[in-house]
């Protein structure tokens, strides 16, 4: 049996979440399988991820993934912390800001197009509405 243990962390305002997954033996000793960090998108995202893992029960300190998870009907049980899945986060924290580029600037300011591109751009744009209003005439008409 596979179970896992999940929390969303905000690193950099950039929601993750961090998932350690254990295998149990026929013995009921459990192994630490993986642990996976990726920026969360949405619950749908995580039920693939977690079908794909093959999770038999999950374990989250989030209230709202527990709500969405039930809605799903994904054996999920709601615990006020999980032990190992923050630490994670700040564990590997340098290399996840340097794997998904969260230290990229967003502002960067936007290529100035010379005047006399601008004006090119607006005489091609009237020929070309030109040419669809009234056609192109050939030899044939």
């Amino acid at each position: 049996m596979r179970f896992a243990l999940l929390s969303i962390v905000n690193l950099r305002d950039v929601p993750f979440i961090s998932l350690v997954i254990y295998q149990t033996d026929e013995r009921g000793i459990s192994d630490l399988i993986g642990e996976i960090s990726k920026p969360y998108d949405d619950v749908i995202d995580l039920l693939d991820d977690l079908y794909a893992y093959e999770i038999n029960e999950l374990q989250t300190d989030s209230q709202d993934l527990y709500r969405d998870l039930m809605g799903a009907q994904f054996p999920v049980i709601y615990r006020r912390e999980v032990e190992g899945t923050r630490e994670q986060i700040t564990r590997n924290e340098e290399m996840l800001v340097d794997l998904f580029e969260l230290d990229k600037q967003d502002d960067q300011p936007e290529p100035v197009i010379p005047k006399w591109r601008l004006w090119f751009r607006d005489k091609l744009e009237k020929v070309i509405q030109i040419l669809k209003t009234k056609g192109i005439k050939t030899h044939g008409n």
